[in-house]
């Protein structure tokens, strides 16, 4: 993280300057020899001295210089080393999903090799592809005493065939079934419910409390993911406070107002309708409009709505009725409203 770069930049900086300068020397910033002296040797002391006093800087150095005590590049820097860094610390360079697939393949594929797939499997499913095979070569085996008792030579070259087929594609397969299963699961939240078509874009609000009320709203709600304009909100202790960790459990992006009109353009290509929730002169009330399926919610900025430029690509419009004087409802009250409305109407639709 940034706090971290600087804590190590700092720590560097401390075991650095006395290597080359005498830190304990009295210099100010108009002494010049062209050597020891002068202003940049007046600025290394001073700024070594106030790191060495600063008990601030103390306590921050005496935490790190424990972590690299402990932090072996020897073996980090190995493939092993490399796939065992956790994503908070290795900001998701290689993805945990993916180390996790690539384990239970090999897992499977050691078992079968070994011909003690349950065992490593324990008391786990057999893979699918494994349960195929073994059914493949069951039949094949039954094909081959026919042939034995009269068959067709033909039918034997053909099973032979398959069965060579049947051993190159399989070990692939194991680990193409891994990460299916693996995204299969991703399609669920937390509760096991199938995650919603909707994709709530949140990348033209940047007010904490709006972005951290719409993170909960649309965990409630089973959305498939939250679009936020940095990432780096979720860090934040208000964020944390108001979305009771919902982050932990809905998969949030980042998409900036500059990349916006491409993303929106992609998720058009994907086919989904992007509706804008908006004031403007051909706008529907709410609860008349049927949503897609596949549906993107498009919130605008604060006070200022949905710039003109997103507008051109937004497929609909729609509004929420408003009887009181005020002319418009907080974004994140608009996006929990709309986002209720979708849920609604899909529920009354998986009910037929």
């Amino acid at each position: 993280t940034q706090g971290f770069s600087r804590a190590i930049a700092q720590l560097l900086v401390y075991q650095l300057i006395p290597l080359v300068i005498h830190v304990n020397q009295n210099v100010d910033g108009n002494e010049s020899d062209g050597g020891q002296q002068g202003s940049n040797i007046w600025y290394l002391v001073n700024l070594w001295q106030f790191l060495n006093d600063n008990p601030e800087m103390a306590r921050m150095r005496k935490k790190q210089t424990k972590f690299f005590h402990n932090y072996h590049v020897e073996n980090v820097c190995t493939l092993n080393g490399i796939l065992q860094v956790p994503v908070d610390l290795g900001d998701e360079a290689n993805p945990i999903h993916m180390v996790d697939a690539m384990k239970k393949s090999l897992e499977e594929l050691y078992g079968e090799s070994h011909g003690n797939i349950s065992e490593v499997l324990g008391d786990k499913d057999v893979p699918m592809w494994k349960l195929f095979r073994n059914a493949a070569e069951t039949n094949i085996g039954r094909n081959g005493n026919d042939i034995e008792n009269g068959g067709d030579e033909d039918d034997e070259e053909k099973n032979d065939n398959d069965v060579q087929f049947q051993r190159k594609i399989m070990p692939l397969d194991s680990l193409g079934l891994a990460l299916e299963e693996m995204k299969e699961a991703s399609r669920n939240n937390a509760t096991g419910q199938r995650k919603q078509d909707l994709i709530v874009c949140a990348s033209l609000i940047d007010k904490i409390p709006n972005l951290a009320g719409l993170a909960r709203t649309a965990e409630i709600f089973a959305a498939q993911k939250l679009i936020v304009p940095d990432l780096r909100v979720q860090k934040m202790d208000n964020f944390k406070s108001i979305s009771v960790g919902a982050n932990e459990w809905i998969t949030i992006e980042e998409c900036p107002e500059r990349d916006l009109l491409d993303w929106l353009l992609k998720r058009k290509e994907e086919c989904y309708t992007i509706v804008g929730i908006e004031q403007t002169s051909s706008s529907g009330c709410i609860s008349d409009y049927k949503f897609p399926k596949k549906t993107v919610l498009l919130l605008g900025k604060e006070r200022e709505g949905i710039p003109i430029e997103f507008l051109h690509v937004v497929d609909v419009c729609v509004e929420i009725p408003q009887l009181g004087i005020i002319r418009s409802l907080n974004v994140h009250v608009s996006g929990a409203i709309s986002i209720w409305e979708y849920s609604k109407q899909q529920m009354v639709k998986n009910q037929k």
